[in-house]
């Protein structure tokens, strides 16, 4: 082992390296069997001896809902990770599902020589080193608050397109987010910001994640997976209840046209896009109550690739914004609803208040609804119709009526239009 000799004159032995090549697939893990990680580097994680080589030898974290996990320090290409381990075939392994993103666990300083930004300032020359590069998730945020949090402009707390996933999407394409312009919040979305990869300027629209330089193809057409999502986002929700439908069937659409996009693939970014969708004062409280639970979900070992995680999110929001009279409501207003003067728009009322009142079109109940509800004079030429009969074994069905509605109707208006030419 080498001793690491801090500034402070402290000084703690080096852990032995676990090496993992890649995680892409199942890859055995062979445990420490000594505490050998420093304190700062193991958070909340402690070590447990059994025996030598003993498979329970090593570190654990507890994690939320009282959840204990075998875990282990790792290095996959360069970086360290920590990773859940899951005994399986009288072995520890893991995966890339296993890689651990909770604040319980650390990693290297910047200060210890295993991190990968170390620079050994006795030893640095200007002309030797290079600025290092920030991860991508350091740009995300550096970038987000550069650009999103300002207060210039014009009016820079007007409704506008979400800046921070433009921002991630220009950063997973491999672009630098600038800090030395103008924030995008303050003149989004006409900002286009110049950008730099590989020494390659080119110009990346911060509003649309668009570059105008044809090689990148940044482009929410030719770029689905990663690139801008398509579509019209939905309007943001204040928490009123009676958009909450609106804003739901809005947001099922726009998934659905960029469900081949990494950010609606994944039931993780899919829950969060949908909640910086949401703003106001009847919201904020709910919003953060939902980023702990996402957080401790994650923490307890879902991966973010779990529908449950969505599926459980989309329970909790209906819960909290439906309008719980929400049918009784519909049925009373479908009870009340009369014929007007166009036979097109009462249909489709008519069938939208039977749909939210959660009430069968083809039922009884709802065909008598029916008959009060247009015109008597219609009512009285449906039924006198040559194909009604009211003692049929098969009752007309909704769609029959309907169709026969229209029919007779049709031929009113031909009569009025021949009565009145006369």
């Amino acid at each position: 082992m080498n001793v690491l000799e801090t500034q402070d004159n402290t000084s703690y032995t080096l852990a032995a390296v676990v090496l993992i090549r890649t995680l892409e697939q199942n890859k055995r893990v062979h445990r420490r069997q000594q505490d050998d990680l420093p304190a700062h580097v193991k958070g909340k994680a402690y070590f447990e001896y059994y025996r030598a080589r003993h498979k329970d030898t090593g570190y654990y974290v507890n994690l939320p809902k009282k959840t204990c996990r075998v875990v282990e320090f790792v290095k996959v290409e360069d970086e360290d990770y920590w990773v859940k381990l899951l005994w399986k075939d009288n072995q520890w392994y893991t995966n890339q599902g296993g890689v651990l993103h909770t604040s319980k666990l650390s990693n290297w300083r910047e200060t210890d020589p295993q991190h990968p930004h170390y620079v050994d300032l006795e030893h640095y020359s200007p002309t030797l080193h290079t600025t290092v590069k920030q991860s991508p998730h350091e740009e995300i945020l550096a970038g987000g608050i550069h650009h999103i949090a300002t207060l210039q402009g014009t009016n820079p707390f007007t409704e506008q397109l979400p800046i921070l996933p433009q921002i991630e999407t220009a950063v997973q394409q491999g672009i630098t987010i600038p800090l030395d312009t103008i924030p995008a919040a303050a003149v989004q979305p006409q900002l286009s910001i110049q950008t730099t990869m590989a020494e390659q300027p080119q110009e990346i629209n911060v509003a649309t994640g668009q570059s105008k330089q044809e090689a990148r193809q940044i482009n929410v057409i030719t770029s689905p997976a990663n690139g801008a999502l398509k579509g019209n986002p939905p309007p943001i929700f204040t928490g009123d209840r009676s958009t909450t439908r609106k804003f739901i069937n809005n947001f099922d659409l726009w998934k659905a046209i960029n469900r081949h996009n990494d950010t609606m693939k994944k039931p993780f970014s899919r829950v969060v896009t949908l909640l910086t969708y949401m703003d106001g004062p009847l919201v904020d409280a709910w919003k953060e109550e939902q980023m702990h639970k996402l957080q401790e979900a994650i923490d307890d070992g879902t991966q973010e690739t779990d529908e449950d995680l969505w599926d459980s999110f989309i329970e909790r929001f209906k819960t909290a914004f439906t309008n719980q009279n929400q049918k009784e409501e519909a049925y009373q207003k479908l009870c009340k609803l009369k014929q007007g003067e166009s036979l097109d728009n009462f249909f489709a009322k008519f069938k939208q208040l039977a749909h939210e009142a959660g009430v069968p079109l083809d039922d009884k109940g709802t065909i008598e609804t029916l008959k009060h509800a247009m015109n008597e004079p219609l009512t009285r030429v449906v039924i006198q119709s040559p194909d009604f009969n009211p003692n049929a074994d098969v009752p007309w069905t909704f769609k029959k009526w309907e169709d026969q509605a229209r029919m007779s109707h049709q031929k009113w208006l031909a009569t009025s239009q021949y009565s009145q030419q006369k």
